[in-house]
């Protein structure tokens, strides 16, 4: 490994006088460096200028020496001792500086893809700035027994990790005119990853009095405020979600979600015995959906972060809505609803497409949720039939649909682990009333159908939900929602 600790100059260097006599003659490099591309009479030019500032910002910080050589011929010592001769004059127009570890072969580039190559290159970890040499092109391992006595397919596994490409993603948005074309590096692929750049504010209003049946039980009221937005891929939770290495198309959506529950019953005071108990939260979400149109397949991760209990307003706004309307009842009971506790969640869903086309999609799927709120796994299908957004994001140069009326349907069948609505909060357990584990249902399904319709930049979607018994003894509900959507 090359070390670094001798450079002391971390800002351009030049090449000597007398070396420049030479420039017939190859300038031998054998420590990590980058060296501009450029013919000597264009590195007075303002372009050219602009690329050596924008390299020595990024090289600096790393102590990383920036040439400037007017020599035709470079070599490259690796730290194996192989040599790499380059002719300058051929890379001239092609590449804008050259960049090498000290142990894999040099890498030319374009200035704008100099900050996400460089990271790769010299193997820096986030937030370091410490270079750690690292082989774009990683030499062959040593392994500390006969390679005879691997597994040949074992063998051919671990030489393909050796061989395999390092990925950058490049994120372009979805309004790109010009189709993405990326530059042939050795040892590094370049994946493109579109960001859809709508921005959508979705209203969903849900209440079991939305139905053909009231019910007025359970899941009583929901309200989700969801804003869809390119400039949330800035945001620093990004990191937390689940990445993707292959070509995608990629959303990124911010939620507020306020829900609140009741027993069978809230005219009169809870029995606290073979009911659900009153709960109540408030969190906001913050989700990342990939969707792979060559695999057909769509991913979403969420991070949720709130509170559960009283300070949510869940016991003010279903009193208040009693209040305003004189066929209902005050209800009676959320003092004994579940007491303060902290919301944490992370989901993840995974969803391929078993038909895929203008009219008609079926999605088969699979997801996991983990943290204090909801511990648990289910499957589930989801169809769609009509005019609509492509499932699978939009081509180079094709518009959002202006207009969508589509009609969709969707099961899913949960594995419950853990409900804290149910059983109360991971951390306080100071409550009046909750179920026991052995109480709760284990298997839980869902079912929701509904039809859309969208014109330009409003549009509404209305649905029907249905639940199986969260616990023994419960009864099945329903309950019905109304959403908003405007174009922001």
């Amino acid at each position: 490994m090359v070390s670094l600790l001798f450079f002391t100059s971390c800002h351009r260097q030049q090449v000597k006088p007398a070396d420049r006599k030479l420039n017939h003659a190859p300038l031998v490099i054998d420590y990590p460096a980058g060296v501009m591309v450029a013919p000597q009479k264009k590195q007075g030019t303002a372009p050219a200028k602009r690329n050596v500032t924008a390299a020595e910002k990024i090289l600096a910080p790393y102590r990383i020496p920036l040439l400037d050589t007017n020599t035709r011929q470079m070599v490259f010592v690796k730290s194996n001792g192989d040599r790499v001769q380059i002719a300058m004059e051929e890379m001239a127009g092609k590449y804008d500086i050259i960049l090498f570890n000290g142990v894999s072969n040099p890498v030319p580039l374009r200035i704008a893809d100099l900050q996400g190559a460089f990271n790769r290159i010299f193997n820096l970890w986030n937030g370091d700035k410490k270079v750690r040499t690292y082989p774009s092109l990683p030499e062959p391992a040593i392994l500390p027994f006969p390679d005879t006595l691997i597994p040949k397919s074992f063998r051919n596994h671990l030489s393909g990790l050796r061989n395999r490409d390092r990925k950058i993603i490049i994120t372009t948005a979805d309004t790109l005119v010009r189709k993405f074309t990326a530059r042939i590096i050795p040892g590094i692929q370049w994946v493109e990853q579109r960001l859809d750049t709508r921005a959508i504010l979705k209203v969903n209003f849900e209440n079991d009095l939305i139905t053909y049946a009231n019910t007025d039980r359970y899941y009583t009221n929901g309200i989700n405020i969801d804003l869809q937005a390119a400039w949330l891929a800035r945001s620093p939770l990004h990191t937390l979600m689940i990445p993707y290495r292959h070509q995608a198309f990629v959303t990124y959506n911010l939620s507020m979600v306020q829900d609140m529950y009741t027993p069978t019953d809230t005219k009169i005071a809870p029995a606290l015995k073979n009911d659900r108990p009153y709960a109540s939260y408030l969190y906001f979400g913050f989700r990342k959906t990939t969707a792979d149109p060559i695999r057909k397949l769509k991913i979403s991760s969420q991070l949720d972060g709130g509170y559960l209990g009283p300070y949510s307003p869940g016991s003010y706004l279903q009193t208040l809505v009693h209040k305003t309307f004189p066929t209902n009842d005050k209800p009676q009971g959320w003092s004994t609803q579940i007491n303060t506790d902290i919301i944490l969640n992370y989901s993840l869903q995974v969803q391929k497409a078993l038909v895929s086309n203008e009219k008609f999609s079926l999605l088969a799927g699979a997801d996991i949720k983990t943290g204090s709120l909801y511990t648990n796994v289910g499957a589930g299908m989801q169809l769609q039939a009509g005019k609509a957004d492509p499932v699978f994001g939009i081509n180079e140069n094709t518009a959002w649909p202006e207009l969508e009326c589509y009609f969709f349907a969707k099961t899913h069948v949960s594995l419950v682990a853990y409900n804290a609505l149910l059983q109360g909060g991971l951390l306080n357990h100071d409550n009046i009333f909750t179920l026991k584990g052995n109480e709760i249902s284990r298997v839980v399904g869902t079912a929701e159908a509904g039809i859309h319709f969208r014109h330009k930049g409003l549009g509404i979607e209305l649905a029907q939900h249905y639940l199986s018994p969260e616990y023994k003894g419960g009864l099945w509900h329903k309950w019905g929602r109304i959403s908003l959507l405007f174009k922001v």
